[in-house]
Formats: C-alpha cells, structure tokens, sequence
C-alpha cells in the first residue's frame, strides 16, 4: 500500500512538474564540441528523465548480474531442503510402517540432501532399530547425545535400549541425566522413579516422586499410593536393621496415606506392640480390620496379645472383628479360633454363612477339620477335603500383569519385576453348592452330614 502511495505521489510531482514547465517555456542553449544545440525547457527535462530512467534500469541490470549466481544457489539449496523434507517424511512414514528396505533408502538420501544432523540421525537410528541393528542404531543414539540440540533425545533411545538389554544401572545414569535435562518431562520423571524403586534406592525414589507430586505431573490416588508404597519400602528396611523408631514412624505414614494398605497397619501395629503402646496398636489394628479385613492384620493382632490358651485366643480375636463381623474375612478368623477352641457350634455357624459368601479352599479344609474334631467322620472329612480341590484356592497376593501368586506383598512381583502390581484375591476356580452342616445336637448320631457332591 506504501508503495502505491508513493508510486501515485511521482506521477502526480511529474504531471505538476511538466504543467509548470508548459506554462513557463523557456529556451536551453548549450554549445558542445563546435556545436550550438538549441532546445526547449520541456524538451530537456524529458531528455533528463529518460536519461534518468535509462540509467536505473542498467543499473537494476547490473545488480541482476552480480546477484544471479547467489540467487541460483539459494534457489538451488532451498529445492535441496525441500526435497530432503519431504524424504525424512518418508522415511518416518516407512519407519511406522514396518517398511525396511524404504525405511533404509529414504534415510540415505535424507543424509545426502539435508544438511540437520539432528534429522538425519534421528531416521537412521529408527531404520537401524527397525533392522534390528542394535549396535548400529546405538552408534546413532550415542552421536546425537553428543550433540546439545538432540541430547535428550539421544538419551531417550539410549535408555530404552539399555532398558532391552537389562541393563538397570546404565539406564538408571541416563535416566538420571534425562531428569537434570528436563524434569518436568511426564515420561522421565516415571521412568526414573521406575528404576530408583527396582534398585531399592528408596530415598531417591521418594524425592523423585515428590518432585512429579509437586509439579503435578502425578495426582490423585495413585500418587498417594506410590507414596504408601515407598514409605512402607523404607519402613520395612529400617525394621529388617533394627531401625524401631524410624520404621515405625515410616510404616505410620503410610498407614495414614493408604488406611487400606494392609501390610503398612501390620508392620505399624507390631511396632507400636513392641515399643510398649498397646492402645495405639489396638486402635490402628482395628480400624485396619474395619477398612480392609486382612489375615495380616490378625496376626498382627495375635503378636501384641501373645497367649497359648485357645480359650482366650477365641476372646481376643472376637475384640479384633467385634465392628466388623460379617466381613467373610471375620468369619474365617473366627471359625478358627472357635475349632480351636473346640466352640464348635460356633464354628459351623460361621464356616456355613462363610461358604456361602465366598466359597474357598480354606473354607472346605476347616470343614474337614470340623467334621473330624466334633463328630471323629473321616468319611465326610475326606469329602471337604476333596471339594478343597474344587473350590476357588486360598487369597493371596496376584501380580496383576503376570499372575504369579505371593504369600507375602512385596514391592515389585517376584516373578516378572512390575512395581506395585500384586492385589489380594482369590484365584478364580471351580464353586459348589454348599450342604446344609447340621449343629452337633443336630447330629448326634441321627442326622448324617452329607458330604459336598451328594446334597441336595
């Protein structure tokens, strides 16, 4: 639009120009080289702006020439660059694809037309990769590490591959390298925290999490999980040295960042017992029982109130469950502890509303052990014990991404690594109908109790 203007503004100065020269004539006498040339004002000044206009465009001429050849050049480079583009599209293209042999030709001739390392290393380590060439794509991941502008992403390709070939302590230093480059970066962040947690660097692994707490990277539940998990992690490894005080202090936080972490109450439980505060212990105990009723939670409980007497162990685990009775985990504890304590109506009261909850293993082996100590009937004994075979086996701790069952909760599976991965269920099995279990006055002689495969 400027230029219009101004374009419009010389034409209108040239109009008003020539306007004043027709209004003014005037005559322009020069003598040149014995020569008289004798014209008009008018005349002249056109002569003058030809010659002005002659001019210019030589030198705009001129200028063309001592510039084409650098033109030439750009414009050469810039189809270069075009061309080098549209192959690096290709060949990523290729790299998704599983196309190899056009993965490895559009790398090449990247290399060739683009002059971007940064580029050009990123497509042929993902063509070697997709060769399998391990060495050769690493030789690649390594030279862009070394250069600043695709260190991360070197880092990141590194990693992975140490990752593949179990090397934990080579990833953990590039993960750690990755974090100090960018620590805000969800993926490094994890990963890091990922390796300091199956190394057992538990402090490290704790300020790892906080920082992805802090910046938000992590929330909500699973973020206090990990943190239940890690403080009960150290809390068991200051157990295991003799750490009291620091353990129980530990395993308390992690109670109170998940109340239903069982095995973070029981540690804290016994550890409260063993310090001498016996309320606290049974306050935490049975709020864990009434939160998520846990087997270990009742050996916890039997810790703190050690005794040999069956009677009084009926008594003290009927304190434990008193809130939370119905739970099929109150019943199993407390079938238990009535056969134990030969109450043994009170154990077939339970064991019959427990398999109809949830029918078990362990269910139909205490009716098998209730048949023989009440009424001495192998016969039906040997029946619960074969439906034991039938029914769902015991709870236990599942690894959720292998399956592999624990006795015993554990930070990451025994079998494939996975952190936090174990959950407490029954492993899924066979069910029956249950047989109605008469009472012992019932029996008595008069009333057969019908095995498992022969009620109706």
């Amino acid at each position: 639009m400027v230029r219009v203007l101004l374009v419009f503004l010389g034409l209108a100065a040239v109009g008003i120009a020539g306007a004043w020269l027709a209004d003014h004539p005037g005559q322009i006498s020069m003598q040149w080289g014995g020569r008289r040339i004798e014209t008009s004002t008018a005349v002249a000044g056109a002569a003058l702006l030809l010659l002005l206009v002659v001019v210019a465009a030589i030198y705009r001429f001129w200028r063309w020439l001592l510039s084409s050849p650098m033109a030439l050049s750009t414009l050469r480079t810039e189809g270069r660059r075009r061309k080098g583009y549209q192959s690096l599209s290709a060949g990523l293209v290729a790299v998704a694809a599983g196309d190899l042999a056009q993965a490895r030709k559009e790398a090449r001739r990247t290399a060739q037309l683009l002059d971007e390392p940064s580029l050009t290393l990123l497509l042929s380590a993902q063509a070697a990769q997709l060769d399998g060439d391990e060495g050769a794509a690493k030789d690649y991941f390594q030279a862009m590490r070394e250069r600043p502008e695709t260190e991360f992403l070197g880092l990141r390709g590194l990693l992975v591959q140490a990752r593949r070939a179990g090397d934990q302590a080579e990833a953990l230093t590039l993960a750690r390298r990755a974090f100090a480059l960018r620590p805000d970066t969800p993926w490094v962040g994890g990963e890091l925290f990922s390796l300091e947690a199956a190394a057992g660097d538990w402090p490290a692994a704790e300020k790892t999490l906080a920082h992805g707490i802090k910046r938000k990277l992590l929330v909500g539940d699973e973020a206090a999980r990990r943190q239940a998990v890690v403080l009960f992690a150290q809390a068991r490894g200051a157990a295991d040295l003799g750490e009291s005080k620091r353990a129980l202090e530990l395993a308390r936080k992690a109670h109170a960042q998940l109340p239903d972490f069982s095995p973070a109450t029981a540690l804290a439980g016994r550890l409260y017992g063993a310090s001498g505060d016996l309320r606290k212990a049974r306050r935490l105990l049975r709020d864990g029982w009434r939160t998520a009723p846990h087997p270990d939670l009742l050996a916890a409980w039997l810790d703190i109130h050690p005794t040999d007497d069956a009677e009084e162990r009926l008594a003290v685990v009927q304190k434990l469950i008193a809130d939370h009775n119905a739970a099929p985990e109150s019943r199993m504890a407390l079938a238990q502890a009535a056969l134990d304590a030969e109450e043994f109506d009170l154990a077939r009261e339970q064991l019959q509303a427990l398999v109809a909850q949830v029918p078990s293993a362990r269910a139909a082996r205490l009716c098998a052990d209730l048949e023989e100590a009440e009424l001495g009937d192998g016969a039906a004994a040997r029946q619960w014990l074969r439906q034991a075979a039938a029914w769902p086996a015991d709870a236990a701790w599942i690894c959720q991404s292998c399956g592999h069952q624990s006795g015993d909760w554990a930070p990451h599976c025994p079998e494939c690594g996975s952190f936090d991965a174990q959950a407490w269920q029954q492993p899924p099995g066979a069910g029956a109908v249950l047989p109605y279990l008469p009472s012992a006055a019932e029996a008595d002689g008069k009333a057969e109790i019908l095995p498992p495969d022969e009620a109706a």
